[in-house]
């Protein structure tokens, strides 16, 4: 990693060739996460780690950064600069185990997903939009019950306004959280551009 970073290389990243003797459900699990973590930030976390070397220039990009929640593993990438890989094999534990529980697991995936990506509180919004889909088959089964004298007094109205009311709420949730994604991003205040070299007189 050192005789690359003399290459000229400013981000050096150790990638897992393998990820060693591990549980399927762990693996699985771990194969979930950084399949939703690569689509989220447009980087290949696959095989990521935290393993890295980085020039002085990559560190005070970091530095400058004001995240509480910064993921390293990924911001590490994302910063930019002239990267490469070294690959590795992940080694057994010669002594102790991982201090890793499946709750804490979860949390870290969860923190780490949501400092990249406001996706989640969009959630809302798509169950509004399906919901409200499903109120136009309901509601038109339940106008055709109801001309054709099949159905209950009044529950045709009640189907009807239920849904509605549903899916109305459901998308306005989802509005709103809109708007509190884009104070998310302003509050991160990640810059939009990096300089990596200046080049001349300034």
């Amino acid at each position: 990693m050192y005789h690359l970073w003399e290459d000229g290389y400013e981000v050096v990243e150790a990638v897992k060739t393998d990820r060693g003797s591990e549980s399927a459900m762990h693996r699985w699990a771990a194969k979930s996460f950084y399949s939703i973590i690569s689509k989220v930030t447009h980087i290949d976390m696959s095989r990521a780690s935290d393993f890295k070397l980085l020039d002085r220039k990559a560190v005070l990009a970091l530095l400058n950064m004001e995240e509480k929640q910064a993921f390293f593993r990924a911001l590490s990438s994302w910063i930019g600069f002239k990267t490469t890989q070294v690959e590795f094999d992940v080694q057994e534990r010669e002594a102790g185990e991982s201090k890793w529980s499946t709750w804490s697991l979860v949390k870290y995936a969860v923190n780490n997903i949501t400092s990249f990506s406001t996706a989640p509180m969009q959630i809302v919004t798509f169950l509004g939009g399906l919901m409200f889909v499903v109120m136009l088959v309901f509601g038109c089964v339940a106008i055709y019950q109801k001309i054709a004298g099949f159905a209950l007094g009044g529950f045709t109205t009640v189907i009807l306004l239920l849904l509605f009311i549903g899916s109305i709420v459901m998308m306005s949730l989802g509005i709103i959280g809109y708007y509190i994604a884009k104070i998310y991003d302003q509050v991160k205040g990640r810059p939009k551009y990096i300089i990596s070299e200046i080049v001349g007189n300034v």
